[in-house]
């Protein structure tokens, strides 16, 4: 049996959306894990609501970039809330 077009398209789309979605999850995982590394956790744990509601991966992935190279945690916040 064949799939339709569209319920290829569709089921296609599903799947690129969940990948995304755990790039995402992925991407933010391994910020904490940086952030939580070098400072100190209640501080993170103050942050990390902010950096889960981020929904954009290239974001996501430009703060971990910013998170392996920045030297305080101060300096992380005026980035992410800039």
């Amino acid at each position: 049996m064949q799939e339709s077009s569209v319920w290829q398209h569709q089921r296609e789309k599903f799947m690129a959306q969940g990948i995304e979605q755990g790039a995402k999850e992925a991407t933010c995982r391994n910020l904490l894990t940086i952030l939580n590394t070098k400072f100190h956790r209640e501080a993170v744990r103050a942050l990390t609501p902010a950096l889960e509601n981020i929904d954009d991966l290239q974001r996501l992935e430009q703060l971990l970039l910013i998170a392996v190279n920045v030297k305080s945690l101060e300096d992380f916040t005026a980035v992410l809330f800039e």
